[in-house]
């Protein structure tokens, strides 16, 4: 049977993975300040609208936490001696996998926080998101067991 090759250069993985992270938690902050500013200049919406929406992003803040917690268990622990960019040139894609998790549930609560205009959702979108990205941040990930 053909063994296919990664096409991910395992000498760069390193950076990549440093580099993905940092952009993913810096588009957080930077989506947070921007629906922070338009919150202050948009009217709000319905309150019957708005409330289940308010309530709706709510509830997508735990999908990540739930769902980071089990997409890094299927992450293979890096053993001692393993080569660093070897685990992440097998690793990165299920790192990428709890890092868009974090991001997408807390944009999701931001734009219905914003929309609803909860600024306490919006705040709370932008925190659970960073800090389950600074929890599986790379250095953690790449950690020995």
């Amino acid at each position: 049977m053909n063994q296919q090759r990664s096409v991910i250069d395992p000498a760069k993985t390193v950076t990549t993975a440093r580099v993905l992270h940092g952009a993913v938690m810096a588009g957080i902050a930077i989506a947070f300040a921007v629906f922070l500013y338009l919150r202050s200049v948009a009217p709000e919406m319905a309150s019957d609208t708005g409330r289940v929406m308010r309530i709706l992003g709510y509830v997508i803040l735990v999908v990540p936490v739930l769902g980071s917690g089990l997409a890094r268990g299927r992450i293979t622990p890096r053993r001692r001696g393993e080569d660093l960019a070897e685990w992440w040139a097998a690793s990165i894609s299920g790192a990428m996998l709890v890092w868009a998790l974090a991001e997408a549930a807390g944009l999701g609560a931001m734009v219905l926080g914003w929309l609803t205009g909860d600024t306490n959702l919006l705040a709370l979108g932008a925190a659970v998101a960073l800090a389950l990205l600074f929890v599986n941040r790379p250095s953690r990930l790449q950690s020995e067991t």
